[in-house]
């Protein structure tokens, strides 16, 4: 009865931050018809190693909550927590999660490095709210794929100060911070447009049609990644480049 309207896959989503607004509105733009995120929150307040133990402790627990709604497919979602917990730390957990819950597990972070390297990309800029050191670690995710950060457009931002930005004011910044990364990197392939807290797959389309070069960001890699993962690899007409499979 009404199968039509039930979700034909449920994406157990592990968000960083306490509150979920832009993450969904995103995703519910992108998502394949049907497709369902369930959001749980791990309550990020801060970027550190400390906090990243902390909010990951009980793993688990989260697991079971949504396994309890019969996911297809686990994310952990923000790059940053990725990038603060270290390569190895994040693989361990990747594949504790694939494990623990006998379902396809990924992360932003191998969204976008996969993304990228699907892409083609050699030379990737950065574009983000994060700190120096956050994005060399970031960096050395592209590298074990053979593609180098060739530069950076940030301003670094705490996660209770960027949270409070408007909508609008967080897209303009994204355009700006683009912009910049593809002027001051000339020989890029690409840009990384990183955060989940702004809107900006508008924003990727819009400097890819500019620039004519690929704009990567968590939204799109994140669809794209799971449509991969799940065996469903379907464009997606008038998005960017990556989920329209151009």
């Amino acid at each position: 009865m009404l199968d039509e309207i039930l979700p034909t896959r449920k994406i157990g989503y592990l968000s960083p931050l306490a509150v979920i607004d832009n993450a969904a509105y995103e995703w519910y733009r992108l998502a394949p018809k049907g497709w369902m995120a369930l959001f749980l929150s791990v309550g990020t307040t801060e970027f550190s190693g400390q906090e990243m133990d902390r909010i990951f402790a009980p793993l688990d627990s989260y697991l079971d909550q949504l396994m309890g709604r019969h996911i297809d497919l686990t994310l952990q979602a923000g790059t940053p927590l990725a990038v603060l917990m270290g390569i190895d730390k994040h693989d361990r957990m990747m594949a504790h999660i694939e494990e623990y819950t006998g379902k396809p597990a990924t992360s932003t972070t191998q969204s976008v490095v996969r993304a990228a390297k699907h892409l083609g990309l050699k030379k990737i800029a950065l574009v983000n709210k994060w700190s120096v050191p956050m994005n060399k670690v970031l960096g050395d995710f592209y590298a074990r794929e053979g593609i180098a950060v060739c530069g950076a457009s940030t301003k670094e931002m705490h996660p209770a100060d960027f949270v409070k930005i408007k909508a609008d004011d967080h897209i303009q910044m994204a355009y700006e911070l683009g912009k910049q990364a593809f002027a001051d990197n000339p020989d890029c392939d690409g840009i990384y447009l990183g955060g989940g807290t702004w809107l900006s797959e508008p924003v990727t389309r819009l400097l890819e049609q500019e620039t004519g070069k690929y704009v990567v960001c968590n939204q799109t890699a994140q669809v794209w990644d799971i449509q991969n993962l799940l065996g469903e690899p379907t464009p997606i007409k008038g998005s960017s480049r990556l989920l329209a499979r151009e």
